[in-house]
């Protein structure tokens, strides 16, 4: 994440902007993942949870479903 935000030095706003929406996008994609692999790997919701540091009630309500 530091490098794709300091290859933003000497650019716009608009275009730092961009490349942390994008990184955004990337981290959740990532952590559904992550998450869906540790369900089968028989985490419970509250390990998860506090591994996210959120509540469990959090997790189950992003995650719950898919």
């Amino acid at each position: 994440m530091k490098t794709l935000v300091g290859s933003m030095d000497g650019k716009g706003p608009a275009e730092a902007l961009y490349a942390v929406a994008e990184l955004q996008k990337e981290v959740s994609r990532a952590e559904a993942a992550l998450v869906r692999g540790a369900r089968q790997a028989g985490l419970s919701w509250e390990a998860i949870a506090l591994c996210l540091g959120v509540t469990k009630q959090a997790v189950h309500r992003k995650y719950g479903k898919q």
